[in-house]
C-alpha cells in the first residue's frame, strides 16, 4: 500500500492511484450468433450438395464401364475385344478396271491352252439357246473374235487366228466344250459327198475328230486321226447301218508316210463314192487307201467340227486348229482333190454346199 493508502500501479513503483476497468453486460448477442448459425447451416447445405453431385458423377461412370464391359465378348486377358465392323457386299472398288486386254493372236492359243488344262464342263445340247450365242467366253475367258455362219459354238471354242496359217481357225484344246455344232445335218450321207479340213494337230495320243455328222447313238461319218496301241493314223471311217455296233464300221487309213504327226498343218479330204459304193481318204492331196462299203447310214444329227457321238456319248474333242472346211454333195475326182492341196484347201474347181473357216 502506498503512503497515501494506494495500491501499487503496476510497475510497483509509485505512480497515480489505479483504476479499476469498467464492469461491462455479461448478456450474449443474440441476433449475431444466429446469423452466425445461419452461415454455417448454409455452408453445410453446399458441402452436402457438392458431394451428393460427384458420388452421382462417379455411380454413372461406373455404370457406363460396367455396360462397356459387357458388351462384347473378352479375350483370355481380359481385353475387351474390338467389334468388327459389317463386311460390305462384294464388288469391285470404284476405281477398278472392268476388264483385261484382249491377247494377241499368236497368245490367244498359249493363254487359252493353259486355262483349259482345267477346265471341265458337258458340252451343251445342240440347238439351245444359250449355245446360240453370237459371242462366246474362250477358255483364255475372253469372247470369241468371231462365229461361225450356222453353227454352234462351245464354251471352250474360239474362231482366231493360228501361228503358221493364213486365214480364220477354230482353235480347240480337247475338252468337252470345244466343237461347233451345226444342228442339222449338212449333207446326205446316203448319197455320194466329200468333206475336206485343214488341221494342226497337238495331242500326242488319243483319237481325234476333226469333221463327223450326227449326235444321235452313233456317227455317220468321221474324219481324224485314230490311235490305238502302235496304231497313229488319219482315218476316214462311215457307219452303215444303224445299231450303235462297231461291226458296222468301216474305215480308210493313212499310210505309214502319212502318220498323224503333231504341229504340222495338214489337209484331209474324205470322199464317199454311192455309186462305187468305196470310200476314200486323201492326205494332203495324195490318196491314201479306198475301202468297200455297203452303203453308208443317215442319222438327223448335225455336223460337227472337234468331236464325234459314240455310243450316246461325245469324245474325240479336238486338240489344235481346224480351218478350211468344206463339204460337197458330191465324189471329188483325185484331180479335183489334189487342185484343193495345191489352193490350201480352198477351190477343188467345184463350189462347195458349205464352207467355213476359209482364207
Amino acid at each position: 500500500m502506498t503512503a497515501d493508502g494506494g495500491i501499487p500501479g503496476p510497475g510497483g513503483f509509485g505512480g497515480g492511484p489505479y483504476q479499476l476497468p469498467a464492469v461491462t453486460s455479461a448478456a450474449p448477442d443474440w441476433a449475431a450468433l444466429a446469423e452466425a448459425n445461419e452461415r454455417e447451416h448454409r455452408r453445410r447445405r453446399l458441402r452436402l450438395r457438392i458431394g451428393a453431385g460427384a458420388l452421382g458423377v462417379a455411380l454413372i461412370g461406373g455404370a457406363v464401364a460396367t455396360a462397356v464391359a459387357l458388351s462384347g465378348p473378352s479375350d483370355p486377358s481380359g481385353t475387351t475385344a474390338v467389334p468388327v465392323p459389317t463386311a460390305q457386299p462384294d464388288g469391285p472398288a470404284p476405281d477398278a478396271p472392268t476388264g483385261e486386254p484382249s491377247p494377241g493372236p499368236s497368245e490367244s492359243a498359249s493363254a487359252s491352252a493353259s486355262a483349259s488344262a482345267s477346265a471341265s464342263g458337258s458340252a451343251q445340247p445342240s440347238g439351245s439357246a444359250s449355245a446360240r450365242s453370237t459371242a462366246k467366253p474362250s477358255a483364255g475367258g475372253r469372247a470369241n473374235a468371231a462365229t461361225l455362219p450356222g453353227m454352234d459354238l462351245g464354251g471352250a471354242a474360239a474362231v482366231d487366228t493360228t501361228a503358221g496359217h493364213s486365214g480364220p481357225t477354230l482353235t480347240l484344246h480337247g475338252n468337252s466344250d470345244g466343237w461347233a455344232d451345226s444342228g442339222s445335218p449338212v449333207v446326205d450321207t446316203s448319197r455320194s459327198f466329200t468333206v475336206s479340213a485343214v488341221v494342226r494337230n497337238n495331242a500326242p495320243t488319243g483319237g481325234r475328230a476333226v469333221v463327223t455328222q450326227g449326235n444321235d447313238s452313233y456317227y455317220s461319218f468321221y474324219l481324224g486321226r485314230d490311235d490305238w496301241g502302235t496304231h497313229n493314223q488319219w482315218v476316214f471311217k462311215v457307219q452303215t447301218a444303224a445299231g450303235a455296233q462297231d461291226s458296222t464300221t468301216y474305215q480308210a487309213f493313212s499310210t505309214a508316210a502319212g502318220a498323224a504327226t503333231t504341229g504340222r498343218w495338214t489337209m484331209l479330204t474324205g470322199v464317199y463314192d454311192a455309186d462305187s459304193k468305196k470310200i476314200t481318204l486323201y492326205v494332203n492331196g495324195v490318196l491314201q487307201q479306198t475301202t468297200a462299203v455297203k452303203g453308208v447310214w443317215q442319222t438327223t444329227g448335225g455336223l460337227q467340227l472337234g468331236r464325234v457321238r459314240y455310243k450316246n456319248t461325245w469324245s474325240d474333242f479336238w486338240d489344235g486348229a481346224i480351218s478350211t472346211v468344206q463339204v460337197w454333195d458330191q465324189a471329188l475326182p483325185a484331180t479335183a482333190v489334189a487342185r484343193l492341196n495345191g489352193s490350201g484347201g480352198a477351190d477343188a474347181g467345184t463350189a462347195a454346199k458349205r464352207s467355213w473357216l476359209l482364207p
